[in-house]
């Protein structure tokens, strides 16, 4: 009797000892079945990011192959492969002188994007000095003026000459090879971009603080005609516009993407950082001011007075350019003192009168020296260009010396 008792304990021993098991197994397979089934999600997850990642590559492979087929501010939506899960989004934008594009690419609830401004790759014209307009008259100089690199020059030539009794002090008149220029001004003008400027819409605000930021991936904030001087720290989408006189104390700065748009632009001492100025009248960048690239310091007037003025000490890396109604091209001028340096390109569909250092390439309608005894055109005074100095990553703009490549200039957060 006491052995079928032990032996009836010892079977239910078994059978609980058989459903632990049992159980902790289905535990565990539970846990290897929602592992495997939370992973699956996670690795579609990933290759979903992945692959818009990707789309938004290939969006932005179409704006640089094409960038002149999208219209402003309209929206082009895009089936990459036709199969309704590879999206993307492509809108151009006019930011000042520059092309503005924002690209998104999603799927599902699955959303990337990018802000970023384009320009184009230089053709080998702009590696040379200087490209002056054929207009028959010989190019004159005098004094320490230096040429490096290839010259563009009207089939007059070059030649050494006096003013104020002073000859030409160097040995070689061009120090690299001397080819025929246009008897026209490149394509590219500045008439369409200062017109956009004024069709930009946004979120109107005032100085609210020291520092005012707005990202890209919200609407534009627009300062309308603010204070005479301005201390304040201006970062990203903004756009400062006035009818009046814009100043820029040495205290304020400007970066990413930050556009000025005023008849007068005045950057006190001390200034630094980067952005468009776009003036209509008058821009004045004063002693030890810095501009880095990518920088844009641009006068259009069709009709009246513009100028541009850059004092001794200061130095702006990127692209000046002076522009306007073809027939008044004396009245538009862009003086360069002793001591003041360019790095990148200029366009002066105007008078260049520069006594300073250009490390890059001058594309000129007329020269200009101011002397004690005369103005003299086509003149250069102690005045230095260096071609070939600039990078192949700066970047030109369309009709100006282009070539068809399109690369990005900058991303903007």
């Amino acid at each position: 009797m006491n052995k079928q008792l032990a032996r009836h304990r010892l079977d239910g021993g078994v059978l609980t000892y058989v459903l632990s098991i049992g159980v902790l197994v289905s535990v565990g397979l539970s846990m290897l079945i929602l592992y495997v089934y939370y992973s699956r999600l996670e690795y579609k997850s990933y290759d979903r990011q992945l692959r818009i990642h990707r789309n938004l590559v290939s969006a932005q492979q179409i704006t640089l192959g094409s960038p002149e087929s999208f219209r402003y501010n309209q929206e082009y939506l895009y089936d990459l492969y036709d199969q309704g899960s590879d999206s993307v989004y492509i809108c151009r934008y006019s930011w000042g002188v520059l092309d503005l594009f924002h690209i998104t690419a999603f799927n599902l609830s699955d959303t990337v994007e990018k802000w970023y401004t384009q320009a184009y790759a230089r053709a080998d014209k702009t590696n040379g000095a200087v490209f002056l307009v054929d207009d028959g008259r010989p190019l004159s100089l005098s004094g320490d003026t230096r040429l490096e690199g290839d010259c563009y020059l009207p089939v007059a030539g070059v030649q050494s000459a006096y003013v104020d009794r002073i000859g030409y002090r160097n040995e070689e008149l061009v120090y690299g090879k001397q080819l025929k220029s246009d008897k026209e001004f490149p394509e590219f003008s500045l008439e369409i971009y200062f017109d956009q400027i004024k069709t930009v819409q946004g979120q109107y605000t005032d100085l609210y603080a020291d520092t005012i930021r707005n990202s890209f991936f919200d609407v534009p904030l627009i300062i309308d005609d603010p204070m005479d001087t301005l201390s304040n720290v201006f970062i990203g989408n903004m756009l400062i516009r006035s009818s009046r006189r814009v100043v820029f104390d040495s205290l304020a700065s400007t970066a990413n993407g930050v556009v000025v748009n005023a008849s007068i632009i005045e950057l006190m001492p001390g200034f630094k950082g980067e952005g468009q100025f776009l003036a209509t009248d008058t821009l004045i960048v004063h002693e030890g001011v810095e501009l880095d690239y990518p920088t844009v310091l641009a006068c259009y007037n069709e009709d009246e007075q513009a100028s541009m003025v850059l004092n001794k000490g200061s130095k702006v890396s990127g692209w000046l350019m002076i522009d306007g109604e073809e027939h008044g091209f004396r009245r538009r001028v862009i003086y360069i003192e002793d001591g003041a340096q360019v790095n990148g390109m200029i366009f002066c569909n105007g008078l260049l009168e520069t006594y300073g250092d250009i490390n890059g390439h001058a594309t000129v309608k007329r020269f200009l020296v101011n002397s004690t005894v005369g103005v003299y055109e086509n003149y250069l005074m102690n005045a230095t260009i260096k071609g070939g100095e600039l990078d192949s990553a700066f970047l030109t703009f369309n009709h100006w010396f282009s070539t068809k490549e399109a690369q990005i200039l900058e991303y903007l957060y």
